[in-house]
């Protein structure tokens, strides 16, 4: 049985039982910087008491987000907008790129997850009721080979608008994109004239070990998505664009009832600087030494603050994730895996402690 969660505080739950839980889920990446971060909760209530309208009006709340994004982004790329979600980011970035090229058919990677809307769905998985015919899936990560060899094919073949990448596929098992994939994807991109757009919902800010995942691929793509832990748990994502890149009204109608909402803005620039100002780079580093450290004998993918460990037996998968929980540690699960995303702010210690329960339990569940 599931505990009924009371309070929470940095990487910590508590149910109204009083038992203490170590959360390595933190709700889905979203929470970044850990429950309850003083520094967010202050913005929020602030902007909540000050203006809290969707609209058009300008508040002073999305000028505060666009000047803490700065830093996070190349100097070549602007902030389009702020959306509730990062599958409406997606859709956003996917009409700037069928304005910009004028072109209509996408391709995503196997594995890969953008949203559950039907053409983000389309880009990483095979929908329940067929795909659009403009959506091109090519196999996924951990065959690189093959994903090259399929998309040299479909470049040659089809007029794409764009190529769209979740670089480190965190809901399909921890692959990352291949280094001689990604640099021939680029390259594609400037023989064909199709954009590249670079979901980072989960690898940025400095999830992964650097800023963007675009920074280690050594390329900027024409668009990045930003989300999950964007606002620290407030619903909150963000497109970013190379300048020049389409994005007008008429056009592209980037717009929403809630784009740019100033809550969205307030905690968007709260947290990002508590980021940083935490250091990220030495922290998420840290996180990375830990989990190699003590999981590394495991069947273990990912980098910085994102892994995947894996499950020798599927069908016990459930069980394994049920133990975890008894055992104190929350975690998500996908067939397969089980993810760990914990916060930036995660005490050593703890997560030390938690990934050798980890080990414990999956040598008990799969002897």
């Amino acid at each position: 049985m599931q505990p009924l969660i009371e309070t929470a505080s940095g990487a910590s739950l508590v149910g109204r039982d009083g038992r203490e839980y170590l959360d390595l889920s933190m709700g889905y990446g979203s929470v970044w910087l850990g429950h309850g971060d003083p520094a967010v909760t202050r913005a929020l209530q602030a902007q909540a008491a000050r203006y809290a309208a969707p609209g058009y009006l300008q508040s002073g709340a999305l000028e505060a987000a666009e000047a803490a994004l700065a830093p996070f982004l190349p100097a070549t790329h602007f902030l389009g907008g702020v959306y509730s979600t990062g599958m409406e980011a997606v859709e956003a970035a996917l009409r700037a790129v069928w304005a910009h090229t004028g072109r209509l058919d996408l391709a995503g990677f196997e594995g890969s997850e953008h949203g559950r809307s039907f053409v983000a769905s389309a880009l990483g998985a095979a929908p329940a009721h067929g795909k659009p015919a403009f959506v091109h899936r090519l196999p996924g990560f951990a065959d690189p080979r093959a994903a090259q060899a399929a998309l040299e094919r479909l470049a040659a073949a089809v007029s794409l608008a764009a190529v769209v990448v979740e670089p480190i596929q965190m809901t399909g098992g921890g692959h990352a994109i291949d280094s001689a994939l990604c640099r021939r994807l680029f390259a594609l991109a400037r023989e064909r004239g199709f954009a590249v757009v670079f979901d980072e919902a989960l690898t940025a800010p400095w999830r992964c070990g650097a800023r963007l995942y675009a920074d280690l691929a050594g390329e900027a793509p024409d668009v990045v998505v930003l989300g999950k832990g964007l606002g620290n748990g407030f619903p909150c994502a963000a497109v970013a664009l190379r300048r020049g890149f389409a994005w007008d009204r008429a056009r592209v109608r980037p717009s929403s009832t809630f784009w740019n909402h100033p809550l969205a803005c307030a905690a968007m620039a709260a947290t990002l600087g508590e980021i940083a100002r935490r250091e990220p780079a030495r922290a998420v580093a840290a996180i990375e030494a830990t989990v190699r450290e003590t999981l590394g004998a495991l069947v273990l993918r990912g980098r910085g603050a994102m892994w995947c460990v894996g499950v020798p037996d599927a069908a016990r998968q459930a069980e394994f994730a049920a133990k975890l929980l008894q055992a104190g540690v929350v975690t998500s699960y996908y067939p397969g895996y089980v993810r760990l995303l914990p916060p930036l702010s995660i005490d050593p210690a703890a997560l030390r402690r938690g990934c050798e329960l980890i080990r414990a339990v999956h040598a008990d569940t799969f002897r």
